[in-house]
């Protein structure tokens, strides 16, 4: 049993504002140039890039939000017992199975 502070929980972003977030990082974060001169080689490489770093942002985000949200085993029991009444204790776990689902096939 440990303490855990609640209040470091991050906002979770919506489904289409976790998307904008990560599409305008990733426009951003690498070339958006792409010329008609190029080998097709060099297209498919800038391409495969912009989808590896979109990959790895999705599953750092994702990691950080699993990790920011406690485990209900090792909160004290009166919060256990809290978090059960206001939230369901079985639909907090699933969703946070299920962001780590999502994690696990934005790996694959």
């Amino acid at each position: 049993m440990s303490l855990y502070n609640f209040k470091k929980i991050a906002v979770v972003p919506t489904a289409k504002d976790f998307i904008d977030i990560m599409l305008s990082k990733t426009q951003r974060k690498t070339p958006t140039v792409v010329h008609k001169h190029y080998k097709i080689s060099r297209i498919r490489g800038f391409y495969i890039r912009k989808v590896k770093f979109t990959q790895q942002n999705f599953h750092d985000r994702l990691s950080r939000i699993i990790q920011e949200f406690p485990k209900l085993d090792d909160v004290h029991p009166f919060y256990a017992d809290l978090m059960n009444v206001l939230y369901d204790k079985d639909h907090y776990k699933l969703g946070l199975g299920q962001l780590n689902t999502a994690r696990h096939l934005i790996d694959k």
